[in-house]
């Protein structure tokens, strides 16, 4: 298994991780949002050349009331996973903990290039002990919604090693 950038020809036609709109995403606008409006990039667990799994980051922000940040502004920089999914015959292989170690390596990147306080993700309510028990803690907001806000800094995910 290897983890690239989301092309073309990788086949993902019979990808399915139990979710019609995680399914939906990947195979219908993962590569248009990457390319054409530049929303995210997505990244695939492969195969040979068949998906078995994707992570979609994308840049992002938060107010830092939300996670309780002793910083100097409003809004502080994150990386966000968008979307987080493995096929169901690969489910329980350890694929998603190897796609959200990649993730942090980027948010490491992300923080030396830019800047970056942590990663958000708006986590299935299913989908939280797996999270949490990465040390993703739940966000101070207001709003109620189908996910749950989750937060882990840079000073967890710094010492956590990659894929």
């Amino acid at each position: 298994m290897r983890i690239e950038k989301l092309e073309k020809g990788h086949k993902k036609t019979r990808f399915d991780c139990g979710n019609d709109v995680l399914n939906s995403f990947l195979k219908r606008y993962a590569y248009q949002n990457q390319q054409r409006y530049l929303m995210g990039v997505t990244y695939v667990a492969v195969n040979d050349t068949e998906v078995i799994g994707y992570v979609t980051l994308s840049a992002s922000s938060i107010r830092k009331t939300a996670v309780d940040a002793k910083k100097p502004y409003e809004e502080i920089p994150v990386m966000r996973i968008a979307r987080l999914a493995v096929d169901k015959h690969f489910q329980g292989h350890g694929i998603g903990s190897k796609l959200l170690r990649f993730a942090f390596d980027k948010a490491k990147e992300l923080k030396e290039r830019f800047g970056c306080t942590g990663v958000v993700v708006d986590a299935k309510e299913q989908a939280v002990p797996f999270y949490e028990q990465y040390g993703f803690i739940k966000v101070n907001t207001f709003e109620k919604g189908l996910t749950v806000p989750m937060y882990l800094s840079m000073r967890v995910i710094e010492p956590i090693g990659g894929n």
